[in-house]
């Protein structure tokens, strides 16, 4: 692998492996949550009056709900894996879009938590409010929605953490990219 510069050598050397590594659990996510933004368009409300207090939401705060992280992350480490093999990938940049996509991830995988895993309060008797999957029809003790699947839901979970884990990683890398530009510029 070619490293951008005199920045990505040594350790560093493998952020584009980083990069890839993050495109192609991304690209696994994509999957999962396609599938179950499928499933979810297709799932009918729920009528029950407990839980059916909204209107159903549109199939584009469905998709982006499922799909926009795994997006953006596909495209994004794309673009840096383009930037590093043509020798203009910074380390600033490198370490900003580390922390945004992070918090972003961290933001994504939170809500998917939240919403479809741990439904403490669906459970005893309390409301998911800000969840939309509520109102669909779904199986008894369950906020998967009728037409998707447990697994789906886990795997598309799981590898959002693996993508959240990675985001570590590569900003961990960046920043010991950042503190050797600093090194290198002192000592001229």
């Amino acid at each position: 692998m070619a490293a951008s510069s005199t920045l990505w050598t040594g350790r560093l050397r493998y952020t584009p492996l980083l990069n890839i590594l993050i495109f192609i659990f991304a690209v696994a996510c994509f999957g999962p949550a396609a599938s179950y933004a499928n499933a979810a368009i297709k799932t009918p409300m729920d009528e029950d009056a407990f839980r059916y207090k909204r209107p159903r939401p549109s199939n584009v705060i469905i998709i982006a709900y499922t799909l926009f992280m795994p997006f953006l992350t596909i495209l994004q480490s794309l673009v840096d894996l383009a930037l590093h093999f043509c020798f203009s990938l910074h380390p600033i940049y490198a370490l900003v879009i580390s922390v945004i996509y992070f918090t972003g991830w961290l933001s994504q995988w939170t809500i998917w938590m939240d919403c479809e895993i741990t439904t403490i309060g669906f459970y005893n008797g309390g409301e998911l409010e800000n969840c939309f999957m509520i109102n669909l029809e779904h199986a008894e003790n369950s906020t998967v929605p009728s037409k998707s699947s447990k697994g789906v839901v886990d795997a598309r979970v799981g590898l959002g953490f693996i993508v959240l884990a990675l985001y570590i990683a590569y900003g961990v890398m960046a920043a010991l990219a950042v503190a050797r530009k600093r090194k290198a510029a002192k000592g001229r």
